[in-house]
């Protein structure tokens, strides 16, 4: 199993990572400020990793599979902006 990341598609996995991370430590910061700190947390940014990136890693080793790539391709993209959607609307909710 081999993929690269190329061009624009490498920035938008770096958005998906970064808004992953950043609805990770909100929720880190606000448990800490509640006293309502738990390993559950960490169990959900695992969740998010498993449920949101490695879909859009298992499209870029579909790319191969396709002559044109275009599919696979705006997939990807549509996977990855509403990936990032998601977040952000999450992180909306915690500030």
């Amino acid at each position: 199993m081999s993929f690269a990341l190329s061009g624009f598609m490498l920035y938008t996995m770096w958005v998906v990572l970064a808004a992953i991370g950043v609805n990770f430590l909100l929720g880190i910061i606000n448990s800490f400020r509640q006293n309502t700190f738990a390993l559950s947390n960490l169990a959900e940014f695992l969740n998010g990793i498993l449920y949101s990136v490695f879909p859009l890693f298992i499209l870029v080793n579909l790319m191969t599979l396709d002559p044109t790539s275009w599919l696979f391709l705006t997939a990807y993209y549509i996977g990855a902006v509403g990936v990032i959607f998601k977040y952000l609307y999450e992180i909306q909710e915690k500030l």
